[in-house]
């Protein structure tokens, strides 16, 4: 459950950081409005600075996206990373002559080598992040309209106007920044809780209204955040904790690769080992060994995939976001 207090206040603030009060910008929208980007992100924010939002198409489509910015002449993108690989993608085959300004991703975690790509293949200037979860009513670190390129590839930009937010290990402690702990938010975002789950409420947020994210970070010293993983996602090898987000970052840059994805399977010694699901580009092939020798340069020996799966698509939601547990399933 979300107040108007929460969305009201989000949707003016993240607006700003989105440069939305600059000047009548026109947002091509690949999310869904059901989602929190769409809604609070998207909606919320052209409503209190006044933006057009421009709706390609009744069903997300890469092709239709990337029309509208064009003949609209769209100055901001609403995606996931997702929605921006397949847009990429489109873009590479058609070349279309498109200049808008600031690309925003938000929803999933999205790689620098993503970043690079949609700054290249769709002639944009800034590519901002937004991090939050549908709990905290949508963001909690977002993209500064200051930043440098180094902000914009390496963070999920600096914590909202207004918040609070701290790191904590596994006893609850705060930890020092630069360390990894898990992320706690508090402020004018949290939601009220759970409809008619107050055991869920209590457990995701505590009595000094601190709300656990899930999710593992880095604070920097300037505020800036840098996402390690979801503590569910982790990989325990040998164990060795293993995040996927910095061997897909690596896998990313690979170039056969349009996108990858890593997961834990079961291991009879080990407990779990990594598997690599690939999907490649057009005309590409790609070997476990070739993909083994690749990662030798840059990741530890324990965290090198010991699997490949080679796909045609990922499972997805609705809004865009790749479903793990899904692709965990199909392979175990």
């Amino acid at each position: 459950m979300v107040s108007h207090y929460n969305l009201v206040n989000n949707a003016f603030f993240i607006g700003q950081r989105n440069e939305l009060e600059t000047k009548h910008h026109k947002i091509c929208v690949q999310v869904p409005f059901f989602h929190a980007f769409g809604c609070t992100i998207t909606i919320g924010a052209a409503i209190s600075h006044g933006a057009t939002m421009v709706v390609p198409s009744p069903r997300y489509n890469p092709l239709q996206n990337l029309k509208a910015i064009k003949e609209e002449n769209c100055t901001i993108i609403h995606g996931t990373p997702t929605m921006y690989v397949d847009l990429v993608n489109v873009q590479s085959q058609y070349n279309e002559n498109i200049s808008p300004e600031i690309a925003v991703s938000g929803g999933a975690l999205c790689s620098p080598e993503l970043f690079k790509k949609m700054k290249k293949h769709l002639n944009v200037n800034k590519v901002k992040s937004v991090y939050g979860l549908t709990e905290t009513t949508a963001c909690v670190f977002q993209t500064m309209p200051s930043d440098d390129e180094e902000k914009m590839l390496n963070t999920v930009g600096h914590v909202c106007d207004h918040l609070e937010v701290k790191l904590v290990d596994e006893n609850n402690k705060v930890v020092p920044l630069g360390t990894p702990g898990e992320l706690c938010v508090r402020g004018y975002t949290t939601m009220l809780g759970y409809w008619e789950d107050r055991e869920k409420t209590d457990e995701m947020i505590d009595n000094h209204h601190w709300l656990k994210t899930g999710d593992q970070f880095i604070l920097r010293k300037d505020g800036y955040g840098k996402i390690v993983g979801r503590l569910k996602d982790m990989i325990i090898r040998g164990g060795e904790n293993i995040f996927p987000k910095e061997i897909e970052d690596f896998l990313n840059a690979h170039p056969a690769v349009l996108d990858a994805h890593v997961i834990g399977l079961p291991h009879e010694r080990l407990g779990e080992e990594v598997c690599a699901c690939i999907k490649l580009r057009d005309g590409a092939e790609l070997t476990l060994e070739a993909l083994t020798e690749f990662c030798k340069e840059s990741l530890a020996k324990f965290k090198i995939p010991t699997q490949l799966r080679i796909v045609d698509e990922f499972p997805k939601t609705q809004s865009g976001k790749i479903q793990k547990f899904v692709l965990k399933k199909q392979y175990e």
